[in-house]
């Protein structure tokens, strides 16, 4: 069973350090994107979740945690009343507390503040948190805590949010939990579900091919001790082939670990030898000493299996010089030095060493007593002072209750005059509150009046708009259909007659040709086609392309638009945008537009900034043209805010919509 635990540790250790040992190479062009949106974007909002998003990447390496921590606070500054991120936050920052009993509130607290959104994505930070809470279990020697966490609460969360390779992660750790207990069956069943769930769900997420690799190598380990060798060296190809195009070294030490463990079940042992050597030398690479001395004592038992003492010998006494074993390995290895040197006929070292694992055992069983010990004296403090809680529970409830008779008594006394105050005061109060209740009526009614009013033109506005909708697909269809086709018809007609007549042919196809595009254009401004039939993000992209010129350069940014939008509403987003950057190509001579639009649940956010002349907000105000008005009625009509600064360097809008 000394194996098995050594086997534990390895795989206990890639599940919690798995986050934190990534490099950054996958992210660079995400990490580029997020800085240059922080950079630009003037929504504290957007500003603030780039922010968290780069302090997440940040955590994935340990060399660049210092890093994470810079954006975690800048973003942690950005957060004010906003109650979202401040939920949000929650998770962020807990993303840096370690994983001990003292911060098990503060992943609880994380996990709650998250409870009451229902998105996919909210989903995915939720069974993170619950994950890292069985993890805390887990190692804190819990592991019917951790069961339980994961099975009850993060196993459901994680198949809401429809992501495999969270839902895969949870089920490798319970099979990790079994597999310490020894429990191989049921290891092997939450191992096979891990796979099986990663497999099918199968991503472009990063770590997609890590994490299969490692599940592969652990089914490797599991199905060693089940004897089922062929099946084994199956996954051991398997995670062989990946390896090849995804050559980590520290994935590769799990391979070395694996494949060591399988040839030494088969008894190839000169192989499993060579195995451990290529093991040793990747974590000495990886100065991971800890590593290093495992892959030694594993190696060991080959030679004790091969009957090779003195290599055995040697081996150990290198182990030990090395140092950094805890007490119980060092009690046990004591033991096994003790009796390679009985073999060798060396009694007086086999004493010295045999010495030495009694005094180690003693050692461990006065830890073992002074823990004991340590727990009953503690249990008797607690007892002692819960008595004495009680007692001094009692002695307040005797003062009490002698109080209450005293005031009891006054109460009696004093009990007649209150009433007649009460029963005056109620009679005063209740002529003084008719007025108010009259008074407040007549504003109600005044207010329902109002309301009614409000609700009657945003009602007609509404009809107006789409009205105008309508008109402008009918134009647009009426345009494209005929006009167009019979000018098309007209151009073939000419350059059918080209040879046979003596027309100036190249001016009337070079007007034919403008006409048409003119006419395509009209149609596109009337009724967009990308919006209808590709969705919202790729027509405000399209729109952003259409206007830019010479002079003028219009650069576009999206984040997480979602085009399943009633199209009503995509629509008046997309005038919104159409309009601003009318407003902007006509007055503000700017050479420079920046859009960016982004998409959180059902609030969408509008940001155009130019670097043009500005104008004068207040008599903008005083003086509203029909683009401004139909810009301000379309966002009422989503219940949004417009915040709107203007200077002699430049323009900024940034648009809040309810959708």
């Amino acid at each position: 069973m000394k194996r098995l635990h050594l086997v534990f540790l390895l795989f206990a250790t890639c599940l919690g350090h798995a986050q934190n040992n990534s490099t950054l190479n996958d992210y660079e062009v995400t990490i580029d994107s997020l800085k240059n949106a922080i950079s630009t974007s003037k929504s504290d909002s957007l500003r603030c979740i780039m922010n968290y998003r780069l302090a997440y990447i940040y955590t994935k390496n340990v060399d660049k945690k210092e890093l994470g921590r810079t954006h975690l606070k800048k973003a942690n500054e950005l957060v004010k009343n906003n109650s979202y991120l401040k939920d949000l936050s929650c998770y962020y920052n807990s993303l840096f507390f370690s994983l001990t009993k003292e911060n098990l509130q503060k992943f609880r607290k994380a996990d709650e503040a998250l409870k009451k959104y229902n998105s996919r994505e909210i989903y995915i930070l939720r069974s993170k948190i619950l994950f890292n809470i069985g993890l805390l279990y887990q190692r804190e020697n819990e592991p019917l805590q951790t069961i339980e966490v994961l099975v009850k609460e993060a196993i459901p969360v994680a198949k809401k949010s429809k992501d495999s390779q969270e839902l895969s992660n949870l089920y490798k750790l319970i099979a990790v939990v079994f597999y310490n207990n020894e429990d191989i069956a049921k290891t092997k069943y939450y191992l096979d579900l891990s796979i099986s769930t990663l497999e099918q769900g199968k991503s472009k997420k990063n770590r997609y091919n890590e994490d299969l690799i490692e599940l592969y190598l652990f089914n490797v380990e599991v199905l060693s001790v089940q004897k089922k060798t062929n099946e084994a060296f199956e996954y051991l190809q398997k995670a062989e082939d990946l390896l090849k195009s995804y050559p980590l070294k520290s994935l590769y030490i799990e391979y070395y670990f694996a494949k060591g463990s399988l040839n030494q079940e088969i008894k190839n042992y000169e192989q499993a030898i060579s195995d451990y050597d290529n093991g040793v030398r990747l974590s000495q690479l990886n100065k991971d000493s800890a590593l290093e001395q495992r892959f030694k004592l594993m190696k060991y038992e080959v030679f004790i299996l091969q009957n090779k003492i003195e290599s055995a010998k040697d081996l150990l006494l290198d182990v030990f010089k090395t140092g950094g074993m805890n007490i119980k390995d060092r009690a046990y290895y004591s033991y096994e030095l003790s009796k390679i040197y009985r073999k060798l006929n060396d009694f007086e070292k086999a004493y010295v060493y045999n010495e030495q694992y009694i005094q180690l055992k003693d050692s461990l069983s006065q830890m073992f007593e002074a823990e004991k010990i340590a727990d009953i004296e503690a249990k008797y403090n607690k007892l002692e002072n819960e008595n004495k809680i009680k007692e001094l529970t009692i002695e307040k409830q005797a003062t009490l209750l002698n109080q209450r008779k005293n005031m009891l008594f006054l109460l009696l006394l004093s009990f007649a005059l209150v009433c007649v105050l009460i029963f005056a005061y109620f009679i005063w109060k209740n002529l003084k509150n008719q007025k108010k209740i009259t008074a407040q009526k007549e504003i109600n009614h005044f207010q329902k009046l109002n309301n009614l009013k409000r609700e009657k033109e945003i009602e007609i506005m509404q009809t107006m708009i789409n009205v105008e909708e309508a008109e402008r697909k009918r134009v647009a269809r009426d345009l494209h259909d005929s006009i167009g086709s019979k000018l098309s018809a007209l151009k073939i007609i000419f350059a059918n007659t080209q040879n046979k007549n003596d027309y100036n042919d190249s001016r009337i196809n070079t007007i034919l040709e403008t006409s048409i595009a003119e006419l395509r254009q009209i149609s596109y401004n009337l009724v967009p086609e990308s919006l209808l039939k590709l969705g919202l993000e790729k027509a405000l992209g399209d729109l952003c392309f259409t206007l830019r010129s010479d002079t003028v350069s219009i650069e576009f940014h999206s984040y997480e638009i979602d085009n399943s939008m009633p199209l009503t509403t995509q629509t008046n987003i997309f005038r919104i945008v159409q309009e601003l950057l009318n407003n902007a190509l006509k007055h503000s001579k700017a050479t420079q537009i920046l859009v960016s639009c982004s998409q959180n649940g059902n609030r969408f956010y509008i940001s155009i900034e130019d670097n043009g002349v500005g104008f004068n907000i207040s008599e903008i105000e005083e003086n509203q043209g029909l683009g401004i008005k139909n810009i301000k009625s379309r966002i009422e009509l989503l219940h949004g805010s417009l915040d709107c600064e203007s200077s002699s360097g430049g323009t900024s809008y940034n648009i809040e919509l309810d959708v």
